[in-house]
């Protein structure tokens, strides 16, 4: 079976080894002229490109995170700091990394530091837009269930937050309500009407959970871009919601099941997946949410188990086992969100978790990188 394209947008912080993020996105665009800058310069993004290959992807991943750490070790003892918002207290004042644009400053006129997050974006590429538009719809009714895996936001500018993804909590959706897209000739029409409206400012300002995404949108599509989950410390979890995801669209492709609940009342489901997300954002994997598939409810952690063992053999199949398998060990030992709460609980400080999680993540990279040396 042919595996797909796969690329990741992953954005991340930077600064002191105390928790302190910095602006330091400018500088690390001058030294790495591939990265992307976000409006304000507390965040950073790195994309790594088109692959089919899970080491490739991994290694790309690592060795792009290593040599940014060796660059702000230079910079004096700075580093990566984990986590989807900004944990410790932090200046309201924007950092413009791109003074005079008119969409960061229409993101600074409207959201303000609401946007200041740092997330993983995962791209799956699909070329048939009847198949891109039918696994956009099946994989929307999946998002809660990557949320919950992968948050790790529950402290905000000081406080605990009592969210396990604070971020996407916050994080201004918009336009507020979007549908779901059965095909191509809809997105269009729906996309021109927002941007007539101006209630988009542009083709990139749908900022929701999951969108099309490709050289010309809406006309040009060539991928799905799953936009929900936070930032994660170990690649070999990313990479087991990135192997979750192809399963779920390799199984539509192979045996076109289409899901009975994407047969009904569309703009209601569309909202009730919406509360789903905000349930997961608070209570993450111990959030009771309804399963589509069996029209009961559930510890998400339950649903997401069974989802795993349907599953397991198709990645067996695709030679990717490897890769899915570490999501039992979140299942087991909980997201980054809850460990940071146990962290914190015995600590009773913010920064003395941040600091310890500096660290963890300093130490799974490096032996992430000395992994991929072995391997190669």
């Amino acid at each position: 079976m042919k595996l797909l394209l796969k690329g990741l947008e992953i954005e991340l912080y930077a600064g002191t080894e105390s928790g302190e993020v910095l602006p330091l996105s400018t500088k690390l665009k001058e030294k790495f002229p591939d990265f992307s800058q976000e409006p304000d310069q507390r965040n950073f993004e790195y994309i790594t490109k088109p692959n089919s290959n899970y080491h490739e992807l991994f290694k790309e991943i690592i060795e792009t995170r290593i040599n940014t750490r060796d660059y702000l070790k230079s910079l004096g003892n700075l580093t990566l700091i984990p986590g989807s918002t900004i944990a410790l207290p932090f200046s309201k004042e924007f950092y413009f990394s791109k003074s005079g644009d008119p969409y960061s400053e229409l993101i600074l006129n409207t959201y303000k530091t609401k946007v200041i997050t740092t997330s993983i974006h995962i791209n799956i590429g699909i070329d048939n837009y009847d198949d891109l538009f039918k696994c956009l719809c099946i994989l929307r009714l999946y998002t809660p269930l990557f949320l919950a895996l992968s948050a790790s936001s529950c402290f905000h500018d000081g406080k605990v937050t009592g969210f396990n993804s604070y971020r996407w909590h916050s994080f201004p959706k918009t336009p507020l309500f979007v549908p779901f897209f059965t095909n191509h000739d809809e997105y269009i029409k729906w996309t021109n009407e927002q941007l007539e409206t101006k209630t988009m400012f542009n083709v990139r300002h749908l900022w929701t959970s999951i969108r099309p995404n490709g050289p010309d949108r809406p006309n040009e599509l060539n991928r799905i871009e799953i936009r929900i989950c936070d930032f994660m410390m170990d690649t070999r979890k990313i990479l087991s919601i990135v192997a979750l995801i192809e399963c779920i669209v390799q199984d539509y492709l192979q045996n076109k099941n289409w899901p009975k609940v994407l047969e009904t009342d569309l703009n209601k489901l569309a909202n009730t997946i919406e509360k789903q997300e905000e349930l997961i954002a608070k209570d993450g994997l111990n959030a009771k949410i309804w399963h589509w598939k069996d029209d009961k409810e559930d510890k998400a952690c339950n649903i997401i188990e069974s989802v795993y063992k349907n599953f397991k053999d198709l990645a067996k199949d695709m030679n990717i086992f490897e890769y899915l398998n570490p999501l039992t060990e979140i299942l087991k030992d909980g997201n980054e969100a809850t460990q940071f709460m146990e962290m914190y609980n015995k600590t009773g400080s913010i920064q003395k978790t941040m600091q310890s999680f500096i660290e963890q993540f300093t130490l799974i990279d490096l032996k992430l990188a000395d992994m991929i040396k072995v391997k190669q």
